[in-house]
C-alpha cells in the first residue's frame, strides 16, 4: 500500500545479502540522512535502488534475486487507480525497466487500465495466466498440487479421517471448480480448516458456492450468518465497512472503540467471517476480489451489500466523537508554549502516552472519509462544534505528530463538501465564523499571539 515501505524493504534486503550494493546503500544515506523518512516515492527509489544498483556493477549476477511485486492491482485500495501510493509506485515501477537487465523484476496483477497503459510503454515480457473458461491445463495442475498438500495438513489433526481423504474424484472436482483461481481453493481451504470438514465439504459441493468467487462469497455469507436480524446486518455493514474504507488497518479492540460497538459483535462478525478476514495485529481482508464483491450491487445479496457513501459518513461521525471525547488543550502536558516541538526532549514518549492511535486516526483522517459523503445537516453540526471549539486542539495533535503540513489539503477537502452542497453562501459565512476559534483563555491568546508548539514547528 505504501511504495515507501516497499522500496525501502527491498533496498535493506539487497543491502544484507550484497556488500558491493551495500556500499552504494550507505554512501547514499550518509549523504542525505533524511532519505529513509521522506514522503516522496520518486526520489527514495532513485536514490535508495535506482542509482545504487545501477552503480553496483560488480555484483555477482549469477546470485543475484528476483524481486517480486504480487498483486499490483490491490495497490490503492478501494481507491484504485485515484490513489497517490498507487500512482507512485506505478511511477517507480516505469523506471525500472531503465536499469541493466542482470535485475529481474516480476509483478503480478489482474488486468487494470492504468496498469495495462503502464506496461504498453515499458519495455517487458508478458506472461498471462489464465483463469476460468481459459484456465490453463498447468495452472489446474498447480492447484491440484496445492490442494492435496493442504488437505493432508487437515487430515493430520483429525484422526479419524482416511489418509487419503477425501480421495482423488474430490479433489478433481474442486480443482475443475476452481479455474485456475487459487484464492477460490485458497478460501474453501480455510473454510474446511474453521469448520467441521466432513459436513463442510458436503456443504460446498452441494451448494451454490461452487463456480466463481462471487458465489463461493455470496455461499460464505449465507452460511456464516443465515437468518441476520436488522441489528446483525447493520454492524455488518458498520464492522465491513471500516475495514474496506479505514485508511490505515486497525486493530479488533481499536474498531470496536471507533464504532463504539462491543468487543462480542466485533467477534461475531468476523468468526463468521474466518475465512476471507486476517483477525491478526489488525483486521484485513485476505483478496481484493472479496472487496469488490461486497461493493458490488449485482455480485452482493443485498442484505450484505456495503454502500460507499454511507460507510465513510459512519466513520466520519466516528472520527468526530472520537476527537470529541479525547481532543484537548496542551494535550502532551508541555510546561511552556515557548519552546519548539524539536527543543522537546521526551516529546516522542509524551505523544504516544498522550495520543492514542484511534485518536490519530481520526484527526488525520476524518476530511478524507467526509470527502466521500454528501452534505447532511447533522454532519454540519458536528463540524460546527470540531471548528469552533477543538480547531487549535487538532491543529496541536497534527504538529505534535509531525503531520501539521495535511491540516491545509484537509480544510480544502472541508471547502470542497461544502461548496457542492446547494447552501454555498450561508455555509460559507458561517465557516469564516468558525475559523475565529472562540478563545476563551488568556494563556490560549498569548500562545497563539507568540510562537506556540501548535503553530511553530
Amino acid at each position: 500500500m505504501t511504495p515507501n515501505a516497499l522500496w525501502r524493504t527491498v533496498a535493506y534486503d539487497l543491502g544484507r545479502r550484497y556488500p558491493t550494493i551495500r556500499k552504494h546503500l550507505v554512501a547514499a544515506l550518509n549523504a542525505n540522512e533524511d532519505l529513509p523518512s521522506t514522503s516522496n516515492a520518486d526520489t527514495l527509489f532513485r536514490q535508495l535502488i535506482h542509482e545504487t544498483l545501477t552503480a553496483s556493477e560488480k555484483t555477482d549476477r549469477d546470485t543475484l534475486p528476483i524481486i517480486v511485486v504480487d498483486a499490483l492491482d490491490e495497490c490503492g485500495g478501494v481507491d484504485g487507480w485515484h490513489s497517490d501510493h498507487r500512482k507512485a509506485l506505478m511511477r517507480t515501477l516505469k523506471s525500472w525497466s531503465s536499469l541493466p537487465s542482470r535485475f529481474k523484476l516480476v509483478v503480478s496483477s489482474r488486468r487494470e487500465n492504468d496498469i495495462e497503459q503502464l506496461f504498453s510503454t515499458t519495455a517487458h515480457h508478458a506472461v498471462e495466466v489464465s483463469a476460468g473458461q481459459k484456465v490453463d491445463p498447468l495452472s489446474s495442475m498447480d492447484i491440484r498440487k496445492f490442494l492435496e498438500h493442504e488437505l493432508q495438513q487437515i487430515v493430520a489433526r483429525y484422526p479419524s479421517l482416511s489418509s487419503d481423504w477425501p480421495g482423488d474424484r474430490i479433489i478433481e472436482r474442486l480443482a475443475d471448480r476452481a479455474a485456475g483461481l487459487f484464492i477460490w481453493v485458497k478460501t474453501v481451504i480455510k473454510l474446511l480448516e474453521h469448520g467441521e470438514p466432513r459436513r463442510t465439504l458436503k456443504q460446498i459441493l452441494e451448494g451454490s458456492g461452487a463456480g466463481g468467487m462471487a458465489a463461493l462469497y455470496g455461499w460464505i455469507l449465507k452460511v456464516s450468518f443465515p437468518n441476520p436480524s436488522d441489528e446483525d446486518i447493520q454492524d455488518f455493514h458498520s464492522i465491513l465497512g471500516a475495514i474496506i474504507f479505514t485508511k490505515t488497518p486497525l486493530h479488533a479492540a481499536s474498531l470496536s472503540q471507533l464504532l463504539s460497538m462491543e468487543s462480542s459483535t466485533m467477534e461475531y462478525v468476523c468468526n463468521g467471517l474466518q475465512s476471507v478476514l486476517d483477525s491478526g495485529n489488525s483486521v484485513r481482508i485476505h483478496h481484493q476480489s472479496f472487496v469488490d464483491f461486497l461493493l458490488d450491487p449485482k455480485a452482493c445479496p443485498p442484505d450484505f451489500l456495503i454502500v460507499r457513501e454511507r460507510e465513510n459518513r459512519n466513520l466520519t461521525v466516528a472520527c468526530l466523537k472520537v476527537m470529541k471525547s479525547d481532543l484537548r488543550f496542551n494535550i502532551c502536558e508541555l510546561e511552556s508554549s515557548y519552546v519548539r516541538n524539536s527543543e522537546v526532549s521526551d516529546l516522542q514518549s509524551r505523544v504516544e502516552r498522550r495520543i492514542p492511535r484511534l485518536l490519530f486516526y481520526s484527526s488525520r483522517f476524518w476530511a478524507d472519509h467526509l470527502g466521500q459523503t454528501v452534505f447532511d445537516g447533522e454532519l454540519w453540526k458536528r463540524l460546527q462544534h470540531f471548528m469552533q471549539i477543538q480547531f487549535l486542539f487538532w491543529l496541536e495533535v497534527l504538529s505534535l505528530t509531525g503531520i501539521v503540513n495535511v491540516a491545509s489539503s484537509m480544510l480544502w477537502t472541508l471547502l470542497n463538501w461544502i461548496r457542492v452542497s446547494g447552501q454555498r453562501v450561508i455555509i460559507s459565512r458561517k465557516l469564516i465564523n468558525c475559523f475565529r476559534p472562540r478563545i476563551k483563555t488568556t494563556h490560549w491568546q498569548q500562545t497563539c499571539k507568540n510562537s506556540s508548539p501548535v503553530l511553530r514547528v
